[in-house]
């Protein structure tokens, strides 16, 4: 999956967040994981399912996540990492914890039936 004219979008609000801030990424966002320190290599190991990879080779390919980067490892299903990263902010709100979790879809998320329920989530509980 390339971010091929989605380059500013990704890495410029992973630049603009802190490195404890949250990441709900979809599979599109190689410049994000990039920026807080996931290399080529450790993305080279995870599309091949090696035994250096993160998760030692069980996901599927462009998979990508990391506990330590604070970066949510990337689900199949469309659109399930919008009502997570509003779960994750409801979390730091009612905690009052000093973060925020941000996630990214596309156009094909905006269709799933997760969409609408995560937006109303967020707005009503101020997450």
């Amino acid at each position: 999956m390339t971010q091929t004219g989605e380059e500013a979008s990704n890495i410029g609000t992973a630049a603009a967040i802190d490195d404890g801030d949250l990441i709900f990424p979809q599979y599109r966002e190689s410049g994000a994981f990039l920026w807080r320190g996931f290399s080529i290599q450790q993305m080279a190991h995870q599309l091949t399912g090696n035994w250096k990879d993160f998760g030692d080779g069980k996901q599927m390919p462009v998979h990508y996540g990391s506990k330590d980067m604070n970066i949510c490892t990337v689900s199949s299903p469309l659109c399930t990492q919008l009502p997570q990263a509003a779960g994750a902010g409801y979390k730091y709100r009612i905690n009052g914890e000093n973060k925020i979790a941000i996630t990214y879809f596309g156009e094909g998320a905006a269709s799933e039936g997760d969409f609408h329920p995560a937006l109303n989530f967020a707005a009503t509980l101020r997450c």
